[in-house]
């Protein structure tokens, strides 16, 4: 049987791994495989999973996202974090939201995603998950209606004929929402899966193992989105090189 859904987990923490694996069996039950990028090994007791890929790499999450991306067989992707895991019967949800309504292998569903204990009532609405509600990274070139794409469902040959994310962005966060511009400026429709699908932990500032993320955010990914979306020449962003990620470090700096 055809694999019909391919999700990309990049990582670091694998000792979450197991409990990772073990949510999305209960989120998702068709045919799927788990794609982990890492510098790490398997945890021994998911060595031997057919439905599992292990691919090693030092590079960033952006960098480790796409190449995931390059190895991914199913119907669709979908992504995940390792700090998280995907509520229950949500993947299937979405999956069935996706095949029930779209009107082209373009179409998207977009998805809510909680952190933390302490849930601020806005990540349940939907306008926290437009572009331009994050004021710092609005742009005149964006229309008010785009979504964000930090979690979703996606038709894989579709992600890679865009070319996947950017991995001139370190994180994922920016390089999600850069996706997300040229997706829905290449014609994608989105539909909204009313709750959440994805539960995160919520590691502020430089707390945990947090501090490389957010030094790649504040020092490149937001000032490097800023001048490409305050730029006109940001409305010919549409498709890029699936292979870009072999231009990112291939051992982050700012962790290893």
């Amino acid at each position: 049987m055809k694999v019909k859904l391919s999700v990309i987990l990049p990582g670091i923490r694998y000792k979450n791994w197991a409990f990772f694996y073990k949510k999305l069996k209960e989120s998702y039950s068709g045919k799927c495989e788990l794609i982990i990028i890492s510098p790490y090994d398997l945890p021994k007791i998911l060595v031997g999973h057919d439905d599992i890929k292990h691919i090693k790499d030092y590079g960033s999450p952006s960098r480790c996202q796409q190449i995931g991306l390059t190895a991914a067989a199913g119907e669709y992707i979908t992504w995940g974090a390792d700090d998280g895991v995907f509520i229950k019967n949500k993947l299937n949800e979405a999956v069935n939201l996706l095949e029930e309504n779209k009107t082209s292998y373009k179409d998207i569903v977009v998805c809510k995603y909680l952190e933390g204990n302490n849930i601020d009532p806005i990540m349940y609405e939907d306008k926290y998950y437009k572009i331009n509600f994050f004021k710092n990274l609005s742009s005149a070139y964006i229309p008010n209606d785009y979504w964000i794409l930090n979690v979703g469902v996606v038709n894989t040959k579709y992600a890679k004929e865009l070319g996947g994310w950017d991995t001139q962005f370190e994180g994922t966060t920016m390089a999600h929402m850069d996706f997300a511009v040229r997706t829905q400026r290449a014609g994608s429709k989105y539909y909204m899966l009313k709750e959440p699908i994805l539960a995160c932990t919520h590691t502020p500032g430089v707390t945990g193992d947090h501090a490389p993320i957010h030094f790649a955010q504040l020092e490149n990914d937001e000032p490097l989105f800023r001048r490409i979306y305050n730029s006109p020449d940001c409305q010919n962003k549409i498709n890029i090189d699936i292979n870009n990620w072999k231009n990112a470090e291939n051992r982050w700096k700012r962790r290893f």
